[in-house]
């Protein structure tokens, strides 16, 4: 996979980040010890977790390179890992709270993921995550249809499902059969945007990125081309003349009950 652009994804940063902030609030833990920010990126949302818990020796890992030099550039005083989330994670050890802000959408076995990531709690601790639920969306609509396009398609098949998204009744199945002590919900936030073009902005750098990859130079900017103005079409303006981006995310938690 091509690298990940950090100062892209952080143009959104307050948006990206309201919902590690509301998932931090929720997590009903006291003083963990040991936490792991699974995927986090520039860091944005690991700096979530040292806030409310100063004293805790914190971990934040991601598979990109210059996701996690942006990290430790703006937060040395945590630990900074690349490492693929797919593969073995026992070598970090255990864990009082295993945290993932927006990242296992990208893992097509989510189940298997979420069964490991729970495997490194301690007893009494919780695994916390937040996770798109956004395949309906009309951004999302709009870039399968694009990528349906005759002119697309011979190179841009077989990404319909990239990123994976499932519903919240996936989530409480996959955590009831690890646990009796499970929390799932759902907020969709309206952010109010700038114009169309923000909203395609915001989604370069994530659900739109497995697309542009397979493409060259003009390919890239005609799909993206293409991909705005049903964007335009399928998002009024308001009054004010910013445009509303109504975002579903789903939050589980599940905590490891002490035998």
């Amino acid at each position: 996979m091509a690298a990940w652009d950090p100062n892209l994804y952080l143009r959104f940063e307050k948006e990206r980040t309201q919902p590690a902030k509301d998932l931090v609030s929720r997590i009903e833990l006291e003083k963990p010890k040991r936490i792991i920010d699974i995927g986090c990126g520039p860091g944005n949302s690991t700096v979530q977790l040292r806030d409310r818990w100063p004293h805790a020796e914190i971990f934040g890992i991601d598979n990109s390179q210059e996701m996690i030099q942006k990290a430790g550039t703006a937060y040395p005083d945590m630990n900074w890992v690349v490492h693929d989330i797919t593969e073995n994670l026992s070598g970090f050890g255990s864990f009082d709270l295993v945290f993932s802000n927006a990242v296992i959408q990208w893992v097509p076995d989510q189940r298997l993921l979420l069964t490991r990531l729970f495997a490194m709690l301690n007893p009494g601790g919780v695994l916390a995550v937040q996770v798109p639920n956004a395949w309906a969306i009309p951004i999302s609509v709009a870039i399968r249809e694009v990528a349906d396009e005759p002119v697309f398609q011979p190179v841009l098949s077989g990404l319909d499902d990239t990123p994976s998204y499932r519903e919240p009744s996936f989530y409480y199945d996959v955590l009831t059969g690890l646990t009796n002590d499970v929390h799932v919900w759902e907020t969709t936030y309206y952010h109010a945007l700038q114009d169309h073009e923000a909203i395609v902005e915001w989604y370069r750098s994530t659900g739109m990125k497995p697309y542009l990859e397979r493409l060259d130079e003009p390919g890239r900017v005609r799909f993206i081309a293409s991909v705005l103005g049903k964007v335009r079409m399928a998002y009024p303006v308001q009054t004010d003349g910013h445009v509303l981006f109504p975002f579903r995310r789903v939050f589980f938690a599940g905590k490891r009950v002490p035998a």
